[in-house]
Parts: structure tokens; C-alpha cells; sequence
């Protein structure tokens, strides 16, 4: 029996060459094993009610089309069903994409569907704000707000709103409860990392696993400004973790006290809180890939 499977599409992804991917569709997916449809998101949101619908239509599979903004979204009504998930990766970082085994090349994504194995990934609520990937208060929290207000995306506009923020940002206070104890830190980021990296293979939690319950709390400490080129070239080689201004803390649960209310969860900015919990939903997503 073919199943069936729904790809779910942010036209504007992909420098607004979203859509282009429908024509594709014949062409490289087959139609032996496949009965697919497809639909264009059309506002904040709708990819969320139309996975929603697709459990209800007893959809096989959901594919988001898109960048970590669409993939938060479209995975969310999916949880804890028997619809199984991926991703065509149409964004500037695909941070989850990669990190569950995506090529980033659309063309050889669309075909490997052909043959995608069925397997089981941890999802995470940040007061109850579904996300897969990372989600970060402090300094990356800032720059996700920043972001959002751009018109221009990519690694280029992430960098220069680095560089216009970083001489002006202090570190903050943050107290930290896990079931193994209480730690304070002085932290200029508080990343909650379910995957390795943030996107474009910038690993800020090296060792974290998609399927271990665990969550990697990253805590970049209070440093000098100097150091930053420092610690991003241990970013994009996977070492962060190895230096002395950097803590990791591993648990299911974390309560992170802060004063700062700027945080993102999978690139999308939100508020925090003063008491922010982040639990992890052990094995609670299907994943097709």
C-alpha cells in the first residue's frame, strides 16, 4: 500500500523559491511508494492547524518545506501521534535538518525519501513553546529578535547584527535547578540544546543526542570580548564544550531564574520569563529519514 504523504510548503523559504519545489516533486519521488499532496502556508501559524489536519486525514508522513521558522511550526501537532516527520531544507541554517540526517542538497532529499527509514526523536517545551532543536536565552536570544526584524536572512545578516550588538552586551545573572542540584552563573548565553547545532554546522552542543531524554544545557560564561572570535572558531569545529568558559549541564528538566526576557526557541524569538522550565518529551516524535 502507497502512503501518503503531505508537504507542507513556506513559498517564501529559499529566497522566495519555496514553491519551485512542487515541480520537482514528479520527478523525483516515487510514485510506487508515494501518494502525495502538497500545500502552501499562508500566514504565522498554518503550518501548525494543517499538521493538526493531516493527523486527522490519517496522513503517512509530513514533510516541511522550509527553514527551522516552518519546521518549529509543522512538527508541533505531530507528537506523540503516529504521523512521522521530515524536512526539505530551504533555509539559511537548517539546524534540525542536519541534525537528523538531511542532505542539504534538495534534489538528493527529495530522492532519499524514496528509501527513509522510520526512528524516534526527543521533542522539548520551553514553558510549554514546543521545539526540536536549540533554544537559547542571553546573547542568542537577542540576536534571534534582532533577526526577525530584517528583510535579508542568511549567515551574512546573522553576523552583522553580531557585530552591531556585542560591544554593548553584558553578561546576566541565571540560577539554574536541575533534580541533581542548584547552580548560579554569570553567562553571556544559556543555550537548551535537543540537537547538536544551531545551523551551518555550528555545533554548540556537540554532544547532544536526538534520542537520549537528556537535554545539554551550554552555559557560555562571563568572558572577555576578545575571546569571542575565540570561542566561535570552537563553535564551527565542534569544541566549544572543551573550553574553560564553557559548563554543560545534562537533565530532562531545567528551571532557569533569569531577569532577561529576550530567548528563542529553534531561531524564533519569545519571551522568557523570571522562572523559565524546559522539559524534554522523551522519543515523543516519529522521524522519516
Amino acid at each position: 500500500m502507497k502512503q501518503r504523504i503531505l508537504f507542507i510548503i513556506n513559498p517564501n523559504s529559499g529566497h522566495k523559491r519555496g514553491a519551485k519545489i512542487i515541480d520537482m516533486l514528479p520527478e523525483y519521488l516515487d510514485s510506487e511508494k508515494f501518494d502525495y499532496s502538497h500545500v502552501l502556508t499562508t500566514h504565522a501559524g498554518h503550518a501548525i492547524d494543517l499538521s493538526a489536519q493531516a493527523v486527522i486525514d490519517k496522513m503517512d508522513i509530513v514533510v516541511a518545506v522550509g527553514g527551522d521558522g516552518l519546521v518549529n511550526e509543522a512538527f508541533q501537532s505531530l507528537v506523540n501521534t503516529e504521523v512521522a516527520f521530515t524536512i526539505i531544507p530551504r533555509g539559511s541554517g537548517n539546524g534540525v535538518a542536519r541534525s537528523i540526517g538531511v542532505d542539504m542538497n534538495i534534489r538528493k532529499a527529495l530522492s532519499n525519501l524514496n528509501n527513509g527509514m522510520l526512528s524516534k526523536m526527543d521533542t522539548v517545551t520551553f514553558n510549554g513553546k514546543p521545539y526540536l532543536g536549540v533554544a537559547g536565552i542571553g546573547f542568542d536570544g537577542l540576536i534571534a529578535w534582532e533577526f526577525s526584524k530584517t528583510i535579508k536572512r542568511g549567515m551574512f545578516t546573522y553576523v552583522k547584527i553580531i557585530l552591531k550588538h556585542l560591544a554593548a552586551f553584558q553578561s546576566n545573572k541565571y540560577r539554574v535547578i536541575t533534580d541533581q542540584g542548584e547552580h548560579e552563573f554569570d553567562a553571556f548565553i544559556m543555550t537548551i540544546a535537543n540537537t547538536p547545532q544551531y545551523g551551518n554546522d555550528a555545533f554548540i552542543a556537540p554532544n547532544a543526542e536526538i534520542n537520549n531524554g537528556q537535554l545539554d544545557l551550554v552555559v557560555v560564561k562571563k568572558h572577555a570580548k576578545w575571546l569571542l572570535p575565540i570561542l566561535a572558531f570552537q563553535v564551527m569545529t565542534g569544541r566549544i564544550h572543551k573550553s574553560k568558559y564553557v559548563e554543560v549541564l545534562r537533565a530532562s528538566q531545567f528551571s532557569i531564574q533569569t531577569s532577561f526576557d529576550q530567548s528563542h526557541v529553534d531561531g524564533e524569538p519569545i519571551l522568557s520569563e523570571k522562572d523559565n522550565i524546559v522539559s524534554v518529551l522523551p522519543r515523543s516524535l516519529n522521524i522519516f529519514s
